[in-house]
């Protein structure tokens, strides 16, 4: 639209040669309008300038702010870790420092406690020197105690005999009147062992055994049937007696044809293989019970256990040699006292323990 103007404004001067002077200053005058466009594009770039620099400087200091808060934030976390690591450290000097005087005592104790044992390991060893005759009065007690597990848990009576006079003769070499008492009580408890009815419980389980291996040859017993009355056919001489006569001289000619008997009586079945082969088992099984009766010395058992084995080899075996073998056993073995009444406790034995802990105070009331 400038270029327009001006064209139009140039067009009258080219045409009017003869034109005055005083209209050419006001042709020349007319395209100014270019410098006020200057001063406008001027002003706008520098209202840009102005803005960047403020935005500029608005985002620096948003930066410069964050960047604060941040490293604020980082210090007073890093105040926190040290005092916490601060925290720890005290904790672990005041149990270390707990724990080395704990250290400090025992080892103060253990000290102590050692040189207790070293003055207690002297005072024994003078008075081992001083009194020898106290280690044979505890190995006499150990024999009466063993004794006693001999007899009680393993009913061995001979052992326990044995024992006792062991231990009678380990007070005798002390050779100290006081102990007499003590020698008499063994005395009697060896006399009430002996007194204690022995049983020889080796051979009646080897009895038994060899009975229980027998069942293996036991035959089983067949049907026996009742034996029935055989009819009379014997014919009678006198006449009167002829109806009597016909009567037996038919049923004897039928005789041989047909039979007819009657029989009156119980009639066992016959058992088959499986029930035999079960029946076998069983009485070795109570053969077996007997044998353990006979060790934990239950005579109720052992009396029961046998007279059932009786009763089934009467009742369901053979008449052979083998039943008859095994009854006979079984009758001997039926007889046999199994259970022992044993003394309840050894006498000896409480006023040995009795001593020996009398003595022994003494010694610690001397230590």
């Amino acid at each position: 639209m400038t270029d327009n103007n001006q064209d139009k404004q140039e067009k009258p001067v080219t045409s009017s040669a003869d034109a005055t002077p005083d209209t050419a200053p006001e042709a020349a005058s007319q395209p100014t309008p270019a410098p006020a466009d200057e001063k406008k594009s001027s002003s706008s770039a520098k209202a840009l300038a102005i803005v960047a620099i403020i935005l500029a400087i608005l985002l620096t200091g948003g930066l410069y702010w964050h960047g604060h808060n941040q490293a604020v934030a980082q210090a007073g976390q890093l105040d926190r870790l040290q005092a916490e690591l601060q925290q720890q450290q005290d904790v672990l000097q005041a149990t270390r420092a707990e724990q080395d005087a704990r250290l400090a005592t025992l080892a103060g104790n253990q000290d102590s406690v050692t040189e207790q044992l070293d003055g207690l390991s002297r005072k024994v060893l003078d008075l081992d020197n001083k009194r020898p005759n106290d280690w044979m009065l505890a190995e006499a007690e150990y024999l009466v105690r063993m004794a006693g597990r001999k007899m009680w848990l393993e009913q061995d009576v001979v052992a326990a005999a044995m024992m006792l006079a062991n231990a009678d003769e380990r007070l005798a070499a002390l050779n100290d009147p006081g102990l007499v008492p003590i020698r008499r009580a063994l005395a009697e408890d060896i006399a009430s062992i002996k007194s204690v009815q022995k049983v020889d419980r080796e051979g009646l389980v080897i009895k038994l055994n060899s009975v229980n291996e027998q069942v293996d040859k036991l035959q089983l017993a067949g049907v026996i049937m009742a034996r029935a009355e055989e009819p009379d056919f014997t014919l009678s001489e006198s006449v009167g007696d002829w109806k009597e006569n016909l009567k037996k001289s038919w049923a004897s000619f039928t005789d041989d044809f047909v039979t007819v008997r009657r029989r009156d009586g119980n009639v066992e079945a016959l058992l088959s293989p499986q029930q035999h082969w079960y029946l076998g088992e069983n009485l070795k099984g109570k053969l077996l019970q007997a044998q353990l009766a006979v060790y934990r010395e239950q005579q109720e058992v052992y009396d029961s256990s046998l007279a059932q084995a009786r009763q089934w080899l009467q009742d369901y075996f053979a008449d052979d040699s083998v039943r008859q073998f095994m009854l006979e056993q079984i009758d001997q073995l039926s007889g046999q006292q199994i259970d022992v009444d044993y003394p309840e406790q050894f006498t000896a034995q409480e006023r040995l323990q009795q001593l020996l802990d009398d003595r022994l105070q003494r010694l610690l009331t001397g230590l």
